[in-house]
């Protein structure tokens, strides 16, 4: 006889996503969705790190005899012990509990150092670079930003466009370093000036001998500015390993971030229109050099892959990756895709 499945969305009860309910605005339709496709009950918990035990052992007294779906709408961005969270996550799949996404593929494909990983494929940048420590980025970030004269950092984990910044060195040897969120830009004199202010971003007060998930994963990844980032960002929706939304992410004058939060434009488009054919057949093909990250996982419930134009060598228009997003992709202004999400639970 066929388990009684059980649906549970886990949420965080502080942050910025949050309706006027307190619950993120596609948490309801989300649970809904799966709840009537796959012919079960559910709920939705709320998630702290202080009572995470107790949590954990209420999910195993409410679902017990039951195949257990969880659901983390959680972006980790709110979360103080990210590494504990995915501790948890991680436990409760170990009892046997289905989990999207799970863990070990939101500790590859939502860090950023996977841009690095994948640089040699041809829908990555081949002059990526990864740092993990200051001391490999005071020896080669000097030689990638002199000789390109603009590069972008981004911290290996971060969303919303924090942590990232573009370098801009100029003719007489001074930096201006500006950020994603916000557009602020800071002077610097000299590299050498640069280099002394930015030594504080590298985490040095880590003790990874508590961690799990996030050893080894602090750092910078190093990428070649695209200036066609002015003509937007596209990102590709995917549900499982169907593209189900291309949207096209516009800047503002001046802005080289293509978020809600630092003011860009977002239209959204079906993905079978003929203009997309190419990226949609690009995200397709890139599916396969991205199984092995999965650990033997499925593939993310809600994802993005996100691109930047530029051009190829006989100046043909080429998608680059920019970046992957797996933790808690938001469905807010498009509804109508948590039917789409049920779907997988069918």
């Amino acid at each position: 006889m066929q388990q009684e499945k059980y649906v549970i969305v886990i949420e965080y009860p502080k942050g910025s996503d949050k309706g006027p309910d307190q619950f993120r605005p596609d948490t309801k339709p989300i649970m809904k969705a799966i709840m009537k496709t796959a012919k079960c009950d559910g709920e939705v918990v709320f998630y702290t790190h202080k009572r995470r035990k107790a949590l954990r052992e209420y999910l195993l007294k409410v679902t017990e005899g039951k195949e257990a779906i969880i659901i983390s709408r959680i972006n980790p961005g709110n979360l103080k012990n990210v590494d504990a969270y995915f501790q948890f996550l991680n436990r409760l799949s170990k009892s046997g509990m289905m989990i999207h996404t799970h863990p070990d593929v939101m500790i590859n494909l939502d860090f950023k150092d996977i841009l690095y990983k994948l640089k040699e494929k041809p829908f990555c940048d081949a002059q990526t670079q990864f740092y993990r420590s200051f001391e490999a980025f005071e020896d080669l970030f000097p030689v990638e930003l002199k000789r390109d004269k603009r590069r972008v950092l981004k911290v290996n984990y971060g969303s919303t466009g924090e942590g990232v910044y573009l370098i801009q060195y100029k003719d007489d040897g001074s930096i201006i370093s500006t950020e994603a969120v916000n557009n602020v830009k800071y002077y610097y004199d000299d590299m050498d000036d640069f280099l002394a202010a930015f030594e504080e971003k590298f985490d040095d007060d880590i003790d990874e001998d508590e961690l799990v998930y996030f050893k080894g994963k602090s750092g910078f990844v190093d990428c070649r500015y695209l200036p066609r980032i002015s003509e937007g960002e596209i990102r590709v929706l995917i549900i499982k390993d169907k593209p189900v939304s291309v949207v096209h992410k516009k800047p503002q004058d001046g802005a080289f971030s293509a978020t809600l939060f630092s003011g860009a434009k977002y239209a959204y488009d079906k993905p079978d229109n003929p203009k997309w054919r190419d990226i949609i057949t690009l995200t397709l093909n890139a599916f396969e050099d991205i199984k092995p990250y999965l650990q033997g996982k499925e593939f993310p419930l809600l994802w993005t892959m996100d691109y930047i134009l530029d051009y190829d060598d006989a100046q043909n228009d080429r998608y680059i990756l920019s970046e992957i997003n797996c933790s808690c992709v938001g469905i807010t202004t498009e509804p109508e895709l948590a039917a789409e999400v049920g779907k997988v639970f069918a």
